[in-house]
């Protein structure tokens, strides 16, 4: 449905004043494709009709929130139409230079100077009122509500385990229910999550030990903090996420790291369910080789 060449006549369509000199795709994720024009500006064109409630989210959080954040994120300055063979709205804006956390020249010493700073982005963020977080259309869960947002994932994920062997259908089951049998767990404070702050969506300076940008908002929701350093433990490892802690400002309960082992070992289970939803062989296969290998199967 969207590929260089349709996003390309959309944008000219949409933008004339736009004279396009180069075209670059940066990623074709689960939601959206994503082309860098003149290697200036960034344009999202949702992949499905569900896709546009997150956009749509996003327009109304990032204009409030960029201005709390001391951490540059996106600021759309293009909204496009679509036409009849494209039929979505998509976005544009101007792009965050930087190069990704999850980059492998960024050296040990480097790593460490950012530590304060991703807190100082965590702690902005995370006291961001949830009242005007919730106005600007974002999901607010209670501590119980988190937990039935789970126990229904887990309603549709067992089903898709039958595709495994009995043995790591039975640990994926003991798995789910110490997380959700465990009360202690669900008595966090809700705060403003980017809910999918992987490294891959925190930009930086290095040499500076700066963050230059966090995009991909799309995700956003009021929830468990602890979900914000998983892409931090699992890239970057668990003595950095620490160091990030240091500097931490929020409350670390004491279940904390135990929602966090939970979480760290969920991305198979979201693998399998969006292969499912998806019709992608794909991802179920990722997700069983994910299963196998949290499970040591």
């Amino acid at each position: 449905m969207i590929d260089i060449d349709k996003s390309m006549t959309l944008i000219q369509q949409n933008f004339p004043q736009i004279a396009i000199q180069s075209a670059l795709p940066i990623t074709r994720g689960w939601d959206s494709f994503v082309l860098e024009i003149n290697g200036e500006l960034i344009f999202r064109f949702p992949m499905r009709e569900d896709v546009i409630v997150y956009l749509e989210k996003e327009l109304h959080l990032l204009p409030v929130l960029e201005q709390a954040l001391s951490t540059p994120i996106p600021h759309f300055d293009y909204f496009g139409h679509g036409d009849a063979s494209y039929p979505f709205m998509f976005v544009g804006y101007r792009k965050l230079v930087g190069v990704a956390l999850e980059d492998g020249r960024i050296t040990t010493g480097q790593l460490a100077a950012l530590a304060s700073t991703l807190a100082t982005f965590l702690n902005e963020l995370h006291s961001f009122p949830v009242a005007q977080a919730a106005q600007a259309g974002v999901q607010e869960y209670t501590p119980l509500q988190w937990r039935e947002r789970y126990a229904d994932l887990q309603k549709r994920v067992f089903p898709l385990l039958d595709v495994v062997d009995m043995g790591l259908r039975v640990k994926s089951e003991q798995l789910w229910e110490d997380f959700l049998d465990d009360r202690d767990s669900f008595t966090f404070q809700p705060v403003l999550i980017h809910c999918d702050l992987g490294c891959e969506h925190i930009l930086c300076d290095p040499a500076r030990g700066v963050l230059t940008g966090v995009i991909d908002w799309g995700d956003a929701a009021i929830g468990d903090p602890a979900l914000d350093f998983v892409g931090l433990h699992s890239e970057r490892g668990r003595e950095f996420t620490e160091s990030v802690l240091a500097h931490y400002k929020g409350t670390l309960d004491a279940a904390f790291w135990r929602r966090m082992d939970f979480y760290l070992r969920y991305q198979p289970f979201s693998e399998l369910l969006y292969g499912a939803y998806s019709n992608s062989e794909k991802f179920i296969a990722q997700g069983i080789e994910g299963l196998r290998a949290i499970f040591g199967a």
